[in-house]
């Protein structure tokens, strides 16, 4: 039992001078080659397969902020009910041409829908891109023009929780909130590339012209993406005052579909993508020293359940030492991971989109929120294939 306490306690630490190692590594400034701009163009692409329940709020949030005929949406069928909303506000659609069970992703239809731009030859500077559930706040498109003209190629806003009243909504939300505030605000200072996310963002055109399309197929084209700045030191920046707002799942059983792709994705990315990263010591490790910690905990519960076990079938009071191993074990996992969602939600209080009430329940229930990834890890291993699942989308803010 000792030995296994020990391997449990040194896996553990290992894992904590990983973590440190990267910070410390991270904290070395590079230089980005910014090239200032001006005389923007611009247009927005919104994948939004069978998203006629709530694209009609993201158009009038970016209806005060831009012409909407710069507005590229893309659907599967034309009779999609998206279309219909889509002309009533005098937004273009694109149908795509090419669908086959594989090219379902989003990463696909974006793929598509920049080649078509690029054959009408389009004169956009940049493209933004955003999910048809998301609704920008009205100064959005100003606050990440600006980062555009101090030269950065692919920036992000700050993404926010749409549907604010649901516990299992707002945890999944503050995932987000942890990785700009705990990542991309030091990676912004640092100049080392963002965690790209999914929605919210733009990318230079040059870089589409470059690409051809969008070349990011994978389950997680967002951080396939940030793998790719991350070799090529393509320069990003995480845009805080540009805040957006994003829809979440509702239930335990839905964030756990979302969340296995999530992982699934972010597994199948790394796989032979990480040879050229040089300098980014934090995107080089990935998860691998959170698992080394959390292998170190699941060792220490398992050898204390077995001792517990043994020791009360051979009724010798040793038992009420291991019990108290394996509680005082899962209590202090669960304080770190509530220290870490506090720190968080302080830092971002004023921003959060979250009653006074919601807010103390994520408190206490983003811990277990968090361990559930361990679920998801285990279901992305078990899976050979997984195929990307639409969730509906049905929350409107106004």
């Amino acid at each position: 039992m000792r030995i296994l306490y020990i391997l449990s306690t040194c896996l553990i630490l290992s894992g904590c001078l990983v973590i440190i190692i990267s910070f410390i590594k991270n904290l070395n400034n590079k230089k980005w080659k910014l090239k200032k701009k001006k005389d923007l163009k611009f247009g927005v692409v919104i994948p939004a397969r069978n998203e006629s329940s709530v694209i009609e709020e993201l158009l009038k949030s970016l209806q005060v902020q831009m012409d909407t005929k710069d507005i590229y949406i893309i659907v599967e069928k034309a009779t999609d009910k998206t279309v219909k909303i889509a002309n009533k506000y005098g937004a273009n659609t694109y149908i795509r041409k090419n669908i086959t069970p594989e090219r379902k992703r989003k990463g696909y239809a974006l793929d598509e829908c920049f080649k078509y731009l690029l054959e009408q030859k389009k004169k956009h500077d940049l493209y933004f891109i955003f999910d048809a559930d998301n609704v920008v706040k009205e100064n959005f498109i100003k606050e990440m023009l600006k980062t555009y003209e101090k030269g950065y190629l692919i920036a992000s806003g700050y993404r926010n929780i749409k549907n604010n009243d649901n516990v299992y909504a707002t945890c999944s939300g503050l995932t987000f909130t942890m990785i700009n505030s705990l990542f991309n605000e030091l990676k912004n200072k640092t100049n080392h590339s963002n965690i790209i996310m999914g929605t919210g963002y733009y990318i230079d055109s040059s870089l589409i012209k470059k690409w051809k399309g969008f070349p990011f197929h994978s389950l997680t084209e967002d951080y396939e993406l940030s793998i790719y700045c991350s070799e090529n030191n393509i320069s990003t920046y995480y845009n805080k005052n540009a805040e957006f707002y994003d829809e979440q799942p509702t239930t335990m059983k839905l964030s756990i579909i979302q969340r296995t792709r999530w992982v699934k994705g972010f597994l199948d990315c790394r796989k032979g993508k990480l040879k050229n990263i040089k300098n980014d010591y934090e995107r080089k490790f990935g998860i691998i020293p959170y698992l080394l910690i959390l292998g170190g905990i699941t060792i220490h519960l398992l050898t204390s359940i077995l001792g517990f076990i043994i020791h009360l079938i051979l009724k010798d009071t040793l038992f009420i030492r291991y019990l108290i191993y394996f509680v005082l074990c899962l209590l202090f996992l669960y304080l770190i991971l509530f220290i870490i969602t506090y720190i968080v939600i302080v830092h971002d209080m004023e921003k959060l989109n979250m009653s006074g009430k919601n807010i103390l329940k994520t408190l206490f229930f983003n811990p277990i929120f968090l361990l559930s990834y361990l679920i998801c890890f285990i279901k992305a291993i078990k899976t050979k294939e997984l195929d990307w699942v639409i969730i509906d989308h049905n929350k409107t803010m106004y």
